[in-house]
């Protein structure tokens, strides 16, 4: 780095250190309205591009969550490890399994301070069934009917198995949110049999999982602002803490699901697997209790 460089870092770090600081959460509940995460933290700082990104973590409790829309980035692009984990334990009892996450979601709504307007009452449905589902999903709409449809569902789920749990949670959730369409799931393939892209940020140490795979991707939270690319994870080599740590200060709406059923040596076992796949071969234990 030349002096120049030099001097333009120190001006833009000084710059960032002269800004209001962010109010501190009495929950360690926090949000970002620019990258669209959520965070479990001790203080107001971003977690990822520490000492680097301008914005400060917003307090829960100073300024509540605009939209649920936010939290379908989880369901998105984040590794998909706990829907896989879901979609192994829930076998019986699918549609009333479905009404029990349905409330747990609106309970976790309701801790975020997200505020349940009947407003939006197809998002809040969305951005459900994307975090639960781990699928796109897009909608068709008429006078009639609300068809949600799920891309590619059969890379986690039995369309069976998730449709019957999506049918349960949504005739739970329509009344709270308060629409009167009749609720339908349908099913689109789009991959097909070809994988889906496992990456890693060596900038920010996230890691996710959607698309084609390929051997970089433009980052899915930042797509205009970040520099950096993630890559394929057969490209790098990555430390298993820097999951531990995604999973740690993500908020724990999975391990609410997850702990709502019973079945824990079915998610040892898969877990095991499901961190084969990326490349982590410790921190097992620590892992499992941020799931459990």
């Amino acid at each position: 780095m030349n002096e120049n460089q030099m001097t333009r870092m120190e001006m833009i770090k000084n710059k960032i250190n002269s800004l209001p600081i962010g109010s501190t959460s009495d929950s360690n509940h926090y949000w970002c309205v620019t990258c669209k995460k959520f965070f479990v933290l001790d203080k107001p700082e971003c977690p990822y591009m520490t000492g680097m990104c301008i914005n400060t973590p917003i307090a829960v409790e100073n300024l509540a969550p605009e939209s649920t829309e936010a939290l379908e980035k989880f369901g998105l692009f984040y590794p998909k490890i706990p829907q896989k984990l879901l979609s192994g334990l829930l076998k019986n009892n699918l549609f009333e399994s479905g009404k029990r996450l349905a409330e747990i979601y609106i309970d976790f709504l309701n801790e975020w301070k997200f505020q349940l307007s009947k407003e939006q009452p197809l998002q809040t449905l969305k951005s459900f069934i994307i975090i639960l589902s781990g699928c796109e999903t897009a909608q068709r709409v008429n006078e009639n009917s609300v068809t949600f449809v799920l891309m590619d569902a059969e890379k986690i789920w039995k369309k069976d198995q998730i449709k019957l749990i999506l049918l349960g949670a949504i005739d739970y959730l329509k009344d709270i949110v308060g629409i009167h369409h009749e609720l339908k799931i349908d099913f689109i393939d789009i991959i097909g049999e070809r994988e889906i892209g496992k990456y890693y940020c060596a900038k920010c140490g996230m890691f996710f999982e959607f698309g084609l795979k390929r051997s970089t991707v433009t980052c899915p939270l930042m797509a205009q602002k970040c520099m950096f690319d993630p890559q394929s994870i057969d490209n790098v080599d990555y430390s298993s803490d820097k999951l531990l740590k995604q999973f740690e200060i993500t908020p724990d709406i999975y391990k609410r699901m997850i702990q709502s059923i019973n079945g824990t040596e079915v998610v040892e076992s898969t877990l095991k697997i499901l961190l084969e796949e990326w490349k982590i071969n410790n921190n097992f234990d620590q892992i499992l209790n941020t799931l459990i």
